[in-house]
């Protein structure tokens, strides 16, 4: 990672106009600047952008709200490097409500293009997924950064005063060593999974070898059961043809029955028929009656028709006139109401302008009574404007002294955050040393848990051994079961032939022997078939004692198999039992570690208190703080008066716009009085118009023609209803008028009619005669269907019945067959359960070893054996630089162990110009900067080397204060001599004559009312 560009906002001492960093422009650089000034801010802003950590308090688990600008609510910091040839950018940004109560955050992860104008995201769908984003792209976190690439001040010591196991920890992240936890898990998923396929293929070989014992048993019953299903098969055919010959009678009698059910149908059908026929005829002699009595009446019907016919035309010609007076008289109420609305409307024009007038009158009322407000307006405009000259000088003078109360302020923050930052060391330390006191307190726990595993681990170890002999107990048993299942069947198969030859020889027929050819007689019958019966009771004996050992060699299996499987039941209980001590011991030794840095911790943490009692801290802010005070002392002013004259300024504007409002109001009443007299003049028009009814003369003519015109309709509404009622009297005239009509047309034609309905009658009863005839006959034969119905139905019971049977025994030997068919392909599966059991086994062995060479105390730790050589030649070679070959380093891997024996560690020997080791603590300060510089720039070199990511830059905020002009010359040379091997390294200082050793210099300086600055000289 090569820093490119860094952009702040609010950040700390630096507010909102803060130049950009540009990183391009030199390789080593100092960055220098008074204490307080923003120095580590710069630094502090990077790893704040990159993975949200800072300098913070003790008990804060973020920074974010102590890193804001004091007094603002929105601070941002971008940061971009290059990284593997390919350039990102990191944006970050903390935002403070208004009240203070609640914060938001954001974070942007972005990656350039190829032509570098354009940046597309990666940032995560939260911004815990956007951090995880950074850290992978990275390979590293922020521990590992300021332990290794980043001498952050106040922390120099960060890896040389942690324990062993921390340094070692460091060590593994540096060297990316933590892809060898991921194998580990991964070999020992696969172990658990190896573990599962050993234990689903032995439960599947048991359950196969137990699957297969029934299958001589079931290819004799198949045998049986292939004969009872022929003789079975012939007894069903015997029955069908019986039940097919009553099936076939049955169906011609059902016939015979159909036919019945016709003739019955056909002969109600007639019924009807014959019904319908008479009702027709009835009808038609009745229509014809009626035809013969109108027209007897004809002369009345005629002229009861024409007077009818009168009527009608005159009630039209009446309805006509009706509807015309009606359009008349509805055109005069329309007028009427047209005439009314016209007045209404002048009336409520006269109310309007006589309210308007009123509200005319009030408004010139209040101009009036503005007009009166003038002299006292222009009184209190001119002292305003008189305030208004005094205020500019006295905010000077105010702003001068609020100045001097923020650099106070700012002082006394620096005071109290370096006591609190003390304070927070102090309780850092408390916590650790409770914290490491109350871990030994487990010691005595933790050997006990040490001695239980150990004893656990010898107890798999045994059952380990007793699964193995076990198992090759059971393995040698069900060979033995299947030799003597072989046996067995190859005595049952001999048997068998020789029960086939005996009833062979019994049924021979002939004078010569079927077995050896010579004659047969009595004697020699007797004496072959004795011999025959006699082998088969020997045999019969060897399968009844053949049967009783294989079930008791079956017998002994499934109890080793239950012995095994309970075995393999605790052995799974103590699975864990090396990782468990494996880990136990490192806590162990963890312990150990803890006791030899507790003692060292309670020292620090009493010079520390020493030097919070004592008040040696943050001395440039007290006195920055003191000269504030004194600089206050005389500066005076009246908050009261000053904000009493601001007050008076303030209303300058406000009169001045009443003064405007005055003026306004003068000429507003001069337009009111004029509006006053035009409304006055309207009133009066319309207040004659309606008096004088002059009000939609055009109406009043328009009415006076329509009444004319009603009187000119000659409509007489007494004749109109005269002639209603009569039409309603000879309402029945026209049907009776139509109905004579119609007889007359069809009387002749209803006479035919009758005269045919009445032939098709006489048919249908001829038919019917017929039908009732066929009949009696089917009836006669049907008589002995109920004794055919009731013999077919037993024979159909009774093929049901066999066919049951056969189905049962098709079924049976479908089922063996089925059976033999799957013990077939489980003999195969039994084969192929064996070898993936055996394949397991092996994988499980294979991955327990793996999960060994990954584990800490596996590869990891032969790598960091190798790399140990490594840093100390580096760190020696920058120490005798610095010292003048007065001291080495030199790194222990092993530890002697009071109660004998070694232990893995990773100590920090350091020996002086004699040769001898000396304790850290025992070395000045200027001394020990030197072995912790030396230290941690090996570890930034290792860093900048490593495969994978490459971090090449190196940061420097620490020490130089307790070297003299010696060390400092040899710090420089140090500094000068490992610039090749990073791309990018910044010294922070504020010493005089360390900056003069650098060419290129970011010099920092802090406005009290922009905040920190910076500019970039010699580049």
């Amino acid at each position: 990672m090569v820093p490119v560009r860094l952009e702040l906002k609010n950040f700390l001492s630096y507010g909102t106009e803060a130049p950009s960093l540009e990183f391009d422009h030199f390789d080593v650089a100092c960055l220098s600047g008074g204490n307080g000034e923003g120095k580590s801010a710069l630094l502090d802003a990077m790893t704040w952008a990159v993975w949200g950590e800072a300098r913070k308090s003790s008990g804060r688990r973020k920074p974010d709200e102590e890193l804001i600008r004091i007094g603002t609510r929105h601070m941002q910091v971008s940061f971009t490097f290059d990284l593997e040839d390919a350039r990102y950018r990191v944006v970050r940004s903390f935002s403070r409500s208004e009240t203070g109560k609640t914060t938001s955050s954001d974070l942007e992860f972005q990656l350039s293009d190829a032509a570098g104008a354009e940046y597309r995201p990666l940032t995560g769908a939260t911004q815990r997924e956007t951090q995880a984003r950074i850290e992978d792209t990275l390979g590293l976190d922020y521990d590992t950064f300021i332990n290794s690439a980043f001498l952050l001040q106040g922390r120099s010591d960060e890896f040389t005063q942690k324990r062993p196991s921390q340094r070692k920890e460091i060590l593994t992240r540096i060297l990316n060593l933590s892809r060898y936890e991921a194998l580990e898990d991964r070999a020992r998923d696969h172990w658990r999974e190896a573990k599962e396929r050993q234990q689903r293929a032995a439960a599947e070989v048991e359950r196969l070898e137990q699957a297969l014992e029934d299958v001589p048993d079931w290819e004799t019953e198949r045998e049986a059961v292939q004969a009872d299903i022929e003789a079975q098969a012939e007894t069903v055919a015997d029955l069908r043809d019986t039940e097919k010959a009553l099936a076939q009678e049955r169906a011609a009698l059902e016939a015979t029955a159909r036919e019945v059910d016709s003739i019955r149908e056909s002969i109600a059908g007639l019924d009807d028929r014959i019904e319908e026929h008479a009702e027709e005829i009835e009808a038609l002699t009745g229509r014809i009656e009626e035809a013969e009595a109108l027209l007897e009446d004809r002369t009345a019907i005629a002229e009861a028709y024409d007077e009818h016919q009168a009527l009608v035309e005159e009630r039209d010609a009446l309805e006509q006139m009706r509807e015309r007076h009606r359009a008349v008289k509805h055109a005069l109420d329309e007028k009427s109401s047209a005439l009314q609305e016209r007045r209404n409307d002048v009336e409520r024009r006269l109310e309007r302008l006589r309210a308007e007038r009123a509200g005319i009158e009030e408004s010139l009322a209040d101009c009036r009574e503005t007009l009166t407000q003038r002299a006292e307006v222009e009184t209190h405009l001119r002292r305003a404007q008189a305030a208004r000259q005094r205020v500019p000088e006295r905010k000077r003078v105010r702003r001068r002294r609020d100045q001097l109360e923020q650099r106070k302020a700012e002082a006394r923050e620096a005071i109290v955050g370096a006591r609190q930052q003390l304070r927070g060391e102090i309780e850092t330390l408390q916590a650790q040393i409770e914290e490491e006191a109350e871990a030994l307190d487990q010691k005595e726990t933790i050997e006990a848990r040490i001695d239980a595993l150990r004893s656990k681990r010898e107890t798999r170890e045994a059952l380990d051994e007793r699964m193995v002999e076990v198992e090759e107990k059971g393995t040698a048993l069900s060979q033995a079961v299947q030799e003597q299942a072989g046996q067995l069947e190859a005595l049952r198969n001999e048997r068998e032939r020789e029960a086939e030859e005996l009833q062979r020889f019994r049924d021979a027929d002939g004078d010569v022997c079927p077995t050896c050819g010579t004659e047969l007689t009595d004697a020699h019958r007797e004496e072959a078939t004795a011999t025959l019966q006699g082998h088969i009771d020997e045999l019969d004996t060897a399968i009844e004692s053949a049967q009783a050992r294989l079930d008791e060699e079956k017998e002994r299996r499934a109890k080793l198999r239950r012995t095994y499987r309970r075995l393999a039941e605790k052995r799974e209980a103590l699975d864990d039992v090396g990782e468990a001590l494996a880990t136990a011991q490192e806590q162990k030794r963890s312990l150990e570690e803890t006791a030899e840095a507790l003692a060292a911790h309670r020292e620090k943490a009493e010079r520390l208190g020493q030097r919070l009692t004592e008040g040696r801290y943050a001395e440039g802010a007290r006195r920055r703080w003191q000269a504030c005070k004194q600089r206050l002392a005389g500066v005076e002013v009246d908050a009261d008066a000053f904000e009493a004259l601001q007050n008076r300024a303030a209303q300058f504007d406000r009169y001045a716009d009443r003064l405007h409002e005055i003026e306004r109001a003068a000429a507003r009443r001069e337009e009111l009085t004029q509006t006053l007299n035009e409304r006055d003049e309207k009133i009066e028009q319309l207040r004659a118009a309606l008096a004088e009814d002059r009000v939609a003369e055009d109406l009043r003519a328009d009415m006076e023609d329509l009444r004319e015109q009603m009187e000119a309709l000659d409509f007489d509404p007494d004749r109109f209803q005269e002639i209603r009622e009569r039409l309603q009297e000879l309402d029945d005239v026209p049907d009776r008028h139509n109905a004579l009509v119609n007889a007359q047309e069809h009387r002749s034609e209803w006479e035919e009619q009758r005269a045919r309905v009445r032939t098709r009658m006489e048919e249908a009863e001829a038919e019917k005669e017929a039908l009732e005839e066929r009949l009696a006959e089917c009836e006669s034969a049907l008589a002995d269907k109920p004794d055919v119905i009731a013999e077919q139905e037993a024979v159909s019971e009774r093929v049901e019945a066999e066919e049951d049977v056969l189905n049962d025994l098709q079924q049976r030997l479908g089922k063996l067959n089925a059976q033999l068919e799957q013990a077939a392909a489980d003999r195969e599966a039994l084969e192929e359960a064996q070898e993936e059991r055996q394949d397991a086994v092996a994988d499980r062995q294979r991955y327990k070893h793996l999960r060994a060479a990954f584990g800490k105390h596996g590869i990891p730790s032969l790598i960091i054996e190798e790399t140990l050589p490594d840093i100390e030649e580096r760190a020696n070679h920058i120490l005798d630089r610095l010292t003048d070959g007065r001291m080495h380093v030199r790194l222990e891997t092993l530890k002697e162990k009071k109660s004998g024996g070694t232990k893995e560690t990773l100590e920090i020997i350091i020996t002086d110009e004699h040769g001898a080791p000396r304790p850290y603590e025992t070395y000045s300060g200027g001394e020990s900067f030197r072995v912790n510089f030396a230290l941690r720039v090996a570890l930034a070199q290792l860093l900048a080397e490593r495969s994978g990511v490459r971090v090449r830059t190196l940061v420097i905020d620490e020490g130089f204060g307790t070297q003299d002009e010696a060390g400092i010359e040899r710090l420089v040379e140090a500094i000068q001599a490992i610039r090749e091997d990073f791309a990018k390294i910044l010294v922070i200082t504020h010493l005089e004559r360390l900056k003069r050793a650098f060419p290129v210099r970011i010099e920092v300086e802090k406005d009290p009312s922009v905040g920190s600055t910076f500019e970039l000289v010699g580049a």
